[in-house]
């Protein structure tokens, strides 16, 4: 007990003489870099950018390109903005009507009918993205016409 006692009161004593030091000494803390020795950041500046989206349209049975969905592909990328282009999805779909493997492969020759025309405006193939989405089921007349395209999502950066 004399023991334990003799202890606490020994590392009470050393507390004390410990903080007496520190107050003395107002320089307590380490500095985590020598003076004159800055690290240099370079800033970095992060371009604003805008994603954009729209689709083509197709017939029911076709995967032909229509004149007016060339223009608006023509319209929609001028020279200037196909050098802004980050990115380009290209999202195949197709509705349930008719048979399921013919409505796969119309989904495939659509997305590959835009890339292809695309590519013959100047974008760069590494650009574009394909993805063929499984043919789905329509309610009423104009869902199956909107699922009868190919949505083109594609990103602008300034």
């Amino acid at each position: 007990m004399v023991w334990i006692s003799l202890m606490l009161v020994g590392t009470g004593f050393f507390l004390i003489w410990f903080w007496a030091k520190l107050v003395k000494n107002p320089r307590t803390v380490l500095p985590l870099r020598k003076e004159g020795s800055f690290i240099q950041e370079k800033n970095i500046v992060v371009k604003d950018s805008c994603i954009r989206e729209f689709s083509i349209l197709f017939s029911a049975g076709s995967s032909k390109l229509e004149k007016e969905a060339m223009d608006l592909l023509r319209a929609e990328w001028e020279p200037k903005i196909i050098s802004q282009i980050g990115y380009i999805q290209l999202f195949g779909s197709a509705d349930v009507s008719g048979h399921l493997a013919k409505n796969r492969r119309l989904v495939k020759e659509r997305v590959r009918n835009v890339n292809k025309y695309l590519l013959s405006l100047g974008i760069s193939n590494d650009k574009i993205n394909q993805t063929f989405l499984e043919p789905i089921y329509g309610k009423s007349p104009e869902l199956r016409r909107l699922l009868r395209s190919v949505k083109i999502q594609y990103k602008i950066e300034t």
